[in-house]
């Protein structure tokens, strides 16, 4: 299995960290455990849940296929973000090797 990284550079060192389990999506449902059904929020939450949790299903999809990478030839990065000069992005899964550089 693949050494797997999350972080983010910040001048020229990389902070690594753990898979990040999904603490936004707890923070939704336990909003939506609190809010009552007639509130006007409630279906902008779902629908914000939704998304969320479809992402994380994808990750987890994502995950299960990369767990067969051999882990001397990959290292797999989560969650880069970047500065180019003018704006920030992000890179959800980042896949180094030897020969190959993958986003």
């Amino acid at each position: 299995m693949p050494k797997y990284i999350e972080g983010q550079l910040g001048g020229d060192q990389l902070i690594v960290k753990a898979h990040p389990a999904s603490v936004y999506i707890q923070k939704l449902e336990a909003l939506l455990r609190r809010l009552p059904a007639s509130h006007s929020k409630r279906k902008r939450v779902e629908e914000n849940l939704a998304k969320r949790m479809a992402g994380d299903r994808g990750e987890k999809a994502i995950d299960f296929h990369l767990s067969y990478l051999n882990e001397k030839d990959y290292y797999i990065f989560y969650d880069i973000r970047l500065f180019d000069g003018s704006h920030y992005f992000q890179i959800d899964t980042l896949i180094l090797s030897k020969h190959l550089l993958s986003f």
